[in-house]
């Protein structure tokens, strides 16, 4: 059977579009960053102050809501973020910098040293795991395209190995081409094997942020692990090949 390589091509585009989506989002939190130094913390009174509640709105020197605001026109304003997200500025900071920094954030009166040092490495730290995560987006980038040239030379090769009906070959030939195939089944799990070896990479460089990179990467797509079906497909036609020609040797004198 024919082996169609669109499933790759798929999944490179969906690579192209997270990866856009990606440095957009680095670019957000670099930009938040930089504005959150040129603001001025404030030493907090010493009269207590009563913790609000998380969502609520709390009476402030005016940079709490300078820094509000930034975020909003920052990290919650690339193109994609209603599409991807759609959260409240409450939602995102606790999706973002954690309940912990969203509460203290959410529950203060002034914006303290201790406060600005807090969001500060929150923000540069969302901004260093997007770069991470580029990181692996080119990984897998590099890695579908190998794949697609080396399986395309592969199949091919598998069509030239087709150019004359397995009827009109003799024992000998018919011997030599079941070789052939066979060294094209070799190339294949070499190919796999490296595609392992890269997952096992993406898994490593972020088991902490996503269980699942593939998966998560092509949810979207009509098939959530293309790679692994596209060999499957080879896979499957090289069975059948072998099949083939295995049954011409049997009956050939």
């Amino acid at each position: 059977m024919a082996v169609s390589l669109t499933r790759l091509d798929a999944a490179q585009e969906a690579l192209r579009r997270e990866r856009r989506r990606c440095v957009d989002e680095r670019e957000a939190f670099r930009a938040f960053r930089s504005d959150l130094s040129d603001l001025t913390a404030t030493t907090p009174a010493q009269t207590p102050m009563a913790a609000q509640s998380l969502g609520h709105v709390q009476a402030n020197d005016g940079s709490l809501t300078r820094v509000r605001r930034s975020y909003e026109r920052t990290v919650m304003s690339v193109p994609h973020y209603d599409e991807e997200y759609g959260d409240t500025f409450e939602d995102s900071m606790v999706a973002e910098f954690g309940p912990d920094v969203a509460v203290a954030f959410q529950s203060a009166s002034v914006f303290s040293p201790a406060l600005h040092q807090t969001v500060t490495s929150a923000a540069a730290t969302a901004r260093s795991e997007r770069d991470e995560f580029i990181e692996v987006l080119d990984e897998e980038t590099a890695s579908i395209e190998s794949m697609r040239e080396r399986l395309s030379s592969l199949l091919d090769r598998l069509v030239a190995l087709d150019d004359r009906p397995l009827s009109e070959r003799g024992f000998g030939e018919l011997l030599a081409l079941y070789e052939q195939v066979s060294v094209l089944r070799s190339r294949l799990e070499t190919i796999a094997s490296d595609r392992q070896e890269t997952l096992v990479a993406h898994r490593r460089a972020l088991s902490s942020l996503i269980p699942d990179v593939t998966e998560f990467l092509y949810e979207d797509l009509p098939c959530r692990y293309p790679v692994l079906a596209t060999l499957a497909d080879v896979r499957e036609t090289l069975d059948t090949a072998e099949r083939r020609v295995e049954r011409h040797i049997a009956s050939t004198p």
